[in-house]
């Protein structure tokens, strides 16, 4: 299984590691929820050096297309390497990855068959600190993927 997240922060971009701040601590969280941990995932980025405003360390920001383009080689090369049956989207710029047309506040949770494995797409940890609503729809959707891992979804053989 893989995770893909938006790009790194600046806490992720200073050690060199996905994950690891405000988010990270969240996500371990969630992972720990449904009995995995990080040893048991692969995590990435769609964008793999950290966006960011103003002079340095400066603010996150989003990524542009052109960042998404230049590193989407990385990204795809990633996954033929490892071949996943299952690949966790977090945040919007993820999911636009694999599925560009879809919504996330429509499809959070769900699976989507991908020619080359399942999606899920999720929100991204660092809603949690959005409030208590976040973090009760991020703990449902984690729910829902531990449901799909244990029904041990496949796609449909065509």
């Amino acid at each position: 299984m893989v995770f893909i997240g938006e790009a790194p922060g600046r806490q992720e971009d200073l050690r060199g590691e996905p994950f690891v701040g405000r988010a990270g601590q969240v996500f371990n969280g969630l992972l720990d929820s449904i009995g995995l941990t990080r040893r048991d995932v692969y995590i990435t980025n769609l964008v793999k050096s950290r966006p960011f405003i103003g002079r340095p360390p400066g603010r996150n920001r989003n990524p542009s297309r052109h960042e998404i383009a230049a590193c989407m080689p990385w990204l795809d090369e990633q996954l033929a390497i490892i071949q996943p049956q299952v690949v966790v989207t977090l945040g919007g710029f993820a999911l636009r990855y694999v599925a560009p047309k879809a919504d996330l506040g429509k499809v959070h949770g769900t699976v989507i068959d991908h020619e080359a494995f399942v999606v899920v797409p999720l929100y991204h940890p660092a809603m949690a600190r959005y409030g208590r609503r976040w973090t009760v729809t991020l703990r449902r959707d984690f729910k829902r993927l531990a449901g799909i891992l244990e029904g041990g979804h496949r796609r449909p053989e065509n």
